[in-house]
């Protein structure tokens, strides 16, 4: 690998931008210079709208996110509550009760990382 004939091997970004800019120079040359900037401008703008439509989407789904964990906050404290006040050992409220802050406490982590 390395030289061949005596010429440095040329990278194919290298290559690749000579042959764009050779490009552009002809298409320029040949009065098609203005449609050359169209086209390129409406790539960028067409860029620019995907990427807004990207990010809205992914707001959209973390607000569909936060609001499912806070139903499902409202459905858990629910069915806690009633568990717990069907025991009647201590015990068993307890437990119920520990295992009602570890669930809790992951949905709501749910809807802070939602938030941000």
């Amino acid at each position: 690998m390395g030289q061949t004939g005596g010429m440095k091997p040329i990278s194919l970004k290298i290559r690749h931008a000579a042959i764009l800019r050779e490009a552009h120079a002809a298409l320029v040359r040949a009065g098609r210079g203005q449609e050359l900037k169209q086209a390129h401008n409406a790539r960028i703008l067409e860029r620019a709208r995907e990427t807004v439509a990207r990010a809205q989407e992914q707001d959209r789904l973390r607000r569909c996110a936060k609001l499912a964990a806070l139903k499902a906050l409202a459905a858990v404290h629910n069915a806690y509550v009633n568990i717990v006040s069907s025991t009647t050992s201590t015990i068993d409220q307890q437990r119920w009760r520990e295992r009602q802050q570890v669930v809790e406490r992951e949905l709501r982590e749910i809807v802070t990382r939602a938030s941000r």
